[in-house]
């Protein structure tokens, strides 16, 4: 882990995070899909779009879920219903909020008349759209290794990102029991290898 002295002067989160459940309906099949993306940067593995809410300058976590939206899934947000705000204290690849570490997030139904995913290169490593079903075998396998104990660096980039196991717990997308939950806490609260100081990733 980075501990030089560029941390005394480097970006530390905001502490604040805006996630985006973008979901259509199947033409085909009927089938509910959310919209997911692989994560270029620490943490690893699958999720539902996210950022820090205040990292682009707004203070309106509307603004910022907009933002997101067309960062990194290249859709233009045409409408947003807010679904629950909490403090959760997952750590990202960023020196960590101080005092308290964490986000406060703020996760959002998304509107999208889009139904082609444009994923920022570099960003991410690609995006898809996936069944509910297809989304709780990802959590299974974040719960599978969470429960391992190994350490959260070598979480496997097919699985679901550790946060978004507990967001969509509280969305009731996924089903997750309370032990399992607090395995899954393990590695959404363990720092990244190497925090980002800033400049290029």
């Amino acid at each position: 882990m980075t501990t030089t002295n560029t941390t005394k002067t480097a970006k530390r989160c905001c502490g604040t995070s805006v996630g985006g459940r973008l979901t259509r309906t199947d033409p085909a099949t009927g089938i509910t899909q959310f919209a997911i993306l692989g994560r270029g940067w620490w943490p690893p593995a699958w999720g539902l779009f996210a950022g820090h809410a205040r990292d682009h300058g707004q203070s309106d976590f509307r603004e910022a879920a907009v933002a997101e939206g067309s960062e990194e899934l290249g859709i233009r947000v045409t409408g947003l219903t807010e679904r629950f705000t909490v403090h959760l204290p997952n750590l990202c690849a960023s020196l960590p909020h101080e005092p308290v570490p964490g986000h406060l997030w703020t996760v959002y139904d998304i509107e999208t008349t889009d139904t082609v995913l444009t994923p920022a290169p570099g960003e991410t490593t690609g995006a898809e759209w996936v069944t509910g079903e297809e989304l709780q075998r990802l959590a299974e396998v974040t719960v599978a290794f969470a429960r391992s104990g190994r350490p959260a660096h070598e979480q496997h980039r097919l699985s679901l990102e550790a946060v978004w196991v507990e967001l969509l717990a509280r969305t009731g997308d996924i089903t997750v029991s309370a032990t399992d939950r607090a395995a899954v806490a393990r590695l959404y609260t363990t720092p990244p290898p190497e925090y980002w100081l800033g400049g290029r990733r």
